[in-house]
């Protein structure tokens, strides 16, 4: 006692300069008193000192001393060394915080009267402590060196529900784990609002649960460097409320269950809270920039899963998953994927998917995928699963509604019967394995109104997933089967499918390539209509290029749809209208011959013409009649001559004047039992011919995948000469 008496008089005499400290020692803790605002000094009963409102013990004190160091108000610093950490406190707020220590292991309570912003600051080295803090004020964190193993529980646990920034330091480098078999949620938890800056790097690891877990949003801020989880039992990040990166390079690995995991906030009693209770709660992943690399390897594990919408409107996405499918619940089997939510929206930004887990998914969503710019690419190998009940694949773009408004997209699909993009929903029925759908919904449309549009390319190598005794197509030689993408008696199997829609198809604009390598594998398909208003088209399929239960109708655009093994245009409505040439254009052709054909109508009086474009079928055999395209508003005819048209040689639709209407070539030699052909120009009775040339005309408007618009140029060869009706 008489030692401390002594030490505060000499403070009391140094205090005259203002410029001195008061440093307080009560174990491992040091509460710093700038002399400006250290006041009277209370004694109570010989054994306590009153400092700026703070009660010390004398008998804890360990040691009281005057030196010249500064102090920042409202902050504490915490230094880690081995099995001791070391507490310093600014003494303006040392009486709003109850601080406990064991060995490294530090707990800080706020009491709820605090009304400034505290900051601390964390660093050292620890491999067996950690750092809890509790309030109800906002309160900032400066991870500033800091390498924190906790064995037992969190590394970090932060349960102030308010605003809680986490400035990163730059150049330094912070870990975090945590231990195995604990209760904790995470390495790193935090309640509240948790908002990352600083340019330096984290790195967690999350050995019973979550790598990091917030209860309410994480945002990282622009300036924030880097973010690595390095591994997670569970989620790499657990969150509640939204997830916004700005910027920042953050990479997700050796995690058990979803890189990313967004969820609607719950109360204390794991209940959603209303939405409209509160602005935050609306379960999104916002990409904003910087770079997310993530790899997930788990069962049916998500490199991002939202209950909400996923964003990306700037930035770059690496993103990898390769989990086995979950059929724990047959009724609802859960597959990996890139992306998992209620809806996706691209407006920029760069994606790149790698999906190889069995029946992956690169973009899933439950209600509706919109893409308006960026560049989005997804390669996934993920093979088909044949089950008790049904079949599993894999599948690109899969959501109830797809909007394709404008972006590079790109889909690789090499799985046994994956499908590119797969889209819209109803009641399926199946009768002698001919599948039929009610009650449709959702649609699916491409490119906008004014013809802009994405650039789509999607390719399909994969095989058949058959479960059935029979290959991919059935019925008919080619797989034409008794509807839409064959599947005839005797066929229980998946076809792979470039584009299959449940719903109606709309393209508006834009620039398509679609590939098909296998038998049944079919272009685009809709279970419902298509109907081409704008943008230019082309499709290399071995099956149907383009094949639909309704009407197909070239209403504007162009389209080049070219088959090896099937028809080109296929519909099956059975009806006047099945194929119908509005004002758009259509080359259409097959390679296999009989009894495949260009068109495929069932009759050819179903094929209608109603405005002024270009339709032109080749190949096999159109129908076995030749049938009478009634109300007709230009000029057509079917052709029983030439008998085949040569690989790589320009054939021109000329009129009796010599102006070309329409110059098309083949990829490969046609063999023509009868073909179909109109263009612009073309009047009833009029006399045309066609011409051919081994030269490519120079002056098209359009050279389009072997179609050649607005040329001038006419072979020297005469091939055929005809009446239109």
């Amino acid at each position: 006692m008489k030692r401390i008496a002594l030490l505060l008089t000499a403070f009391l005499v140094a205090i005259a300069s203002l410029s001195q400290t008061l440093n307080v020692e009560v174990g491992n803790v040091t509460y710093k008193i700038p002399a400006v605002q250290a006041g009277d000094m209370i004694y109570s009963n010989g054994t306590h000192v009153e400092i700026m409102g703070k009660s010390y013990a004398l008998s804890e004190v360990k040691s009281m001393y005057v030196d010249e160091s500064v102090v920042v108000d409202n902050t504490v610093d915490v230094s880690y060394n081995g099995t001791s950490a070391a507490v310093t406190v600014a003494g303006n707020i040392a009486k709003y915080l109850t601080i406990t220590t064991r060995n490294a292991h530090v707990s800080i309570v706020q009491d709820a009267s605090v009304t400034d912003e505290i900051t601390y600051t964390l660093s050292g080295t620890s491999t067996n402590g950690s750092f809890y803090m509790d309030g109800e004020t906002k309160a900032s964190f400066v991870l500033k060196g800091l390498t924190l193993n906790n064995p037992d529980s969190a590394a970090i646990n932060i349960r102030d529900g308010k605003r809680i920034p986490v400035e990163l330091a730059d150049g330094t480098t912070n870990t975090l784990t945590d231990g195995s078999g604990g209760s904790q949620k995470a390495c790193f938890a935090v309640k509240g609002h948790t908002e990352f800056k600083g340019g330096g790097t984290l790195n967690i690891t999350g050995n019973t649960a979550h790598a990091f877990w917030g209860k309410e949003y994480v945002q990282l801020k622009k300036t924030v460097g880097t973010i690595n989880i390095l591994g997670a039992v569970g989620d790499g990040f657990n969150v509640n409320q939204f997830f916004q990166q700005n910027g920042g390079a953050v990479t997700i690995k050796n995690v058990g269950d979803d890189g990313i995991q967004l969820s609607f906030k719950t109360d204390d009693n794991d209940q959603i809270i209303p939405i409209s209770d509160d602005e935050d709660n609306t379960g999104e992943v916002i990409i904003k920039g910087g770079t997310l690399d993530i790899t997930a390897t788990g069962k049916a594990a998500k490199c991002i899963k939202s209950e909400g919408t996923v964003t990306v409107a700037d930035g770059t996405l690496t993103l990898k998953a390769s989990g086995a499918i979950d059929l724990t619940d047959t009724s609802d089997p859960s597959y990996t994927a890139g992306i998992k939510a209620q809806s996706f929206v691209q407006n920029g930004g760069t994606i790149a998917m790698t999906i190889t887990g069995t029946a992956g998914r690169g973009v899933s969503a439950e209600d509706a995928i919109t893409i308006n710019g960026g560049t989005q690419t997804i390669n996934n190998s993920g093979a088909g699963q044949t089950g008790s009940s049904d079949n599993y694949t894999a599948k690109g773009l899969k959501a109830l509604n797809i909007a394709l408004n404008a972006g590079v997209i790109t889909i690789n699909m090499s799985g046994t019967g994956g499908k590119g993009i797969r889209v819209g929903g109803g009641t399926q029925t199946t009768s002698w394995n001919r599948t039929t759908y009610t009650n449709v919904k959702g649609s699916y449309t491409q490119g906008l109104a004014d013809g802009t549009g994405p650039t789509l390319t999607v390719n399909t190598t994969g095989s058949t997933l058959s479960s059935g005794s029979s290959g991919g197509g059935g019925g008919r030689p080619g797989g034409g089967g008794w509807g839409p993408g064959g599947g005839g008696m005797g066929q229980s199997g998946s076809d792979a499918k470039a584009i299959k829609a449940i719903c109606a198809i709309i393209l508006y604009g834009g620039e398509t390539t679609v590939t098909t390598k296998t038998n049944g594998a079919e272009g685009l398909e809709s279970k419902t209509s298509v109907d081409i208003r704008g943008g230019k088209h082309y499709f290399q399929c071995y099956d149907d290029c383009i094949n639909s239960a309704g009407k197909i109708v070239f209403n504007g655009g162009v389209a080049v749809c070219y088959s090896t093994g099937n028809d080109a245009v296929d519909s099956n409505l059975g009806s006047t209208g099945a194929i119908t040439i509005g004002d758009g254009v259509v080359f259409a052709y097959m390679t296999k011959g009989d009894p495949d054909e260009g068109f495929d109508c069932d009759n050819n009086s179903y094929i209608q013409i109603t405005g002024t474009g270009i339709g032109i079928s080749a190949g096999g055999k159109q129908s076995s009649m030749s049938g009478t395209v009634s109300n007709a508003k230009q000029g057509y005819a079917f052709l029983s001559s030439p008998s085949s048209y040569a690989a790589n040689t320009y054939y021109t639709l000329a009129d009796a004047s010599g102006n070309n209407l329409v110059t098309y070539s083949f990829a490969a030699k046609v063999s023509n039992s009868l073909s179909f052909i109109t263009a612009k120009g073309m009047t009833k009775s009029g006399t045309y011919n066609i011409w051919s040339s081994t030269t490519a005309p120079t002056d098209a408007t359009t050279a389009f995948h072997g179609l050649y618009l607005g040329s001038s140029a006419v072979g020297s060869n005469k091939v055929y000469s005809f009446t239109a009706k």
